[in-house]
């Protein structure tokens, strides 16, 4: 987990963790809504990644279905594999520029990005939006996940990136997925 290189990671080292679960896609706006009835969202945009929410709301998800939200190093686990891989696809940046297509502000179904596929099958960690865990820092909850937002950039997609963010934050390019 982490790297040493990096100012948005840990520092890298092993960790072991329990069995668990991660959902394969990050949870949409229709699965939200289904539970929680007053989140509303744009005509047709049922399959896209549910944003704009906060840490709370996450969890509340979760909990209401049974899960939980991941701990920042199952999210990391699930997207790195048994290899400690840069990207979910592997060590190597795709030849192509990113593409704001699959980006976090112009938000697509899931699992839209064929390539974006860790070794255990599961979808969008580096490319579609930020993702709360139940992880914190310094009173700062941890999210995970790829995001090119403005910069369409493949560096800022790496397995081990994190960000702090408090709690009762709103945006536009960060949602979620349970664990159990």
């Amino acid at each position: 987990m982490g790297d040493n290189n990096d100012p948005y990671a840990t520092p890298q080292h092993t960790i072991h963790l329990d069995s668990y679960s991660i959902d394969l896609f990050e949870v949409t706006n229709e699965e939200f809504a289904k539970q929680l009835p007053q989140h509303s969202f744009w005509k047709g945009a049922g399959p896209h990644p549910v944003t704009d929410i906060t840490w709370l709301e996450a969890q509340s998800y979760c909990l209401k279905v049974g899960k939980r939200l991941p701990t920042e190093m199952e999210w990391e686990k699930a997207a790195r594999g048994g290899d400690a891989r840069l990207y979910p696809w592997g060590n190597k940046r795709p030849r192509k520029k990113a593409h704001s297509f699959y980006s976090g502000l112009i938000k697509r179904r899931i699992g839209l990005n064929k390539k974006d596929i860790s070794p255990y099958g599961v979808r969008d960690m580096a490319g579609s939006v930020w993702e709360w865990t139940a992880s914190e820092v310094e009173g700062k909850k941890i999210t995970r996940g790829g995001l090119w937002n403005f910069h369409l950039e493949y560096e800022f997609s790496k397995t081990f990136d994190r960000n702090l963010v408090p709690s009762s934050s709103k945006f536009p390019f960060l949602g979620f997925r349970c664990a159990r």
